[in-house]
């Protein structure tokens, strides 16, 4: 069942006119999640830990290639024995397997952390939609991001600004403010 909005206005010629309006409306939602304090400040703590992540891993693979050329110096120059020079080249064989599949578990990790903020930031948006609309002005509201399937819509059906004003507003109402 689709709802519509009837209006009657009475013309210059003093004619009754009835119209009708299906009202809908759309949000680029791209544009809330990169202008949303929320997301920015989720975004800034996600980046700090792929940082981290990438300097232990990094600190981790230098040393590794630190160990790797101190064997081949040790092998060149004769300073240790055939037997353990085996057993060496396969602890650095097994320590590079297991650097490997530290980085791809951590890489796996971070994927898992930002699906799940994506998430939260999604129910976020769906959640201001919800309270933006709870006069049930709109009927319908889309998702007008890039690669959507809306392929034309008016300007002036976008409230992707005041969308995100309502969302930013309440979220700056739930941070505690820092004492001065």
């Amino acid at each position: 069942q689709i709802t519509t909005l009837t209006t009657t206005t009475t013309n210059a010629d003093g004619e009754v006119v009835t119209s009708t309006s299906f009202p809908i409306a759309y949000v680029i939602v791209d544009s809330v999640m990169h202008n949303y304090l929320f997301y920015q400040k989720m975004e800034k703590d996600y980046q700090s830990i792929v940082s981290a992540e990438e300097v232990k891993l990094q600190r981790k693979a230098e040393k590794f290639q630190k160990d790797v050329q101190d064997f081949q110096y040790q092998v060149e120059n004769r300073i240790i024995t055939t037997a353990d020079a085996q057993a060496k080249e396969a602890e650095l064989t097994q320590r590079q397997q297991s650097l490997y599949a530290e980085q791809q578990t951590r890489q796996q990790e971070l994927a898992a952390k930002e699906q799940k903020m994506l998430t939260q930031l999604m129910d976020s948006v769906h959640e201001c939609i919800k309270f933006f609309n709870a006069d049930g002005k709109y009927k319908i509201i889309l998702n007008n991001a890039y690669q959507s399937s809306v392929l034309y819509a008016e300007d002036d059906l976008n409230i992707t600004n005041q969308v995100l004003d309502v969302m930013n507003s309440r979220y700056s109402a739930s941070v505690p403010k820092a004492k001065k």
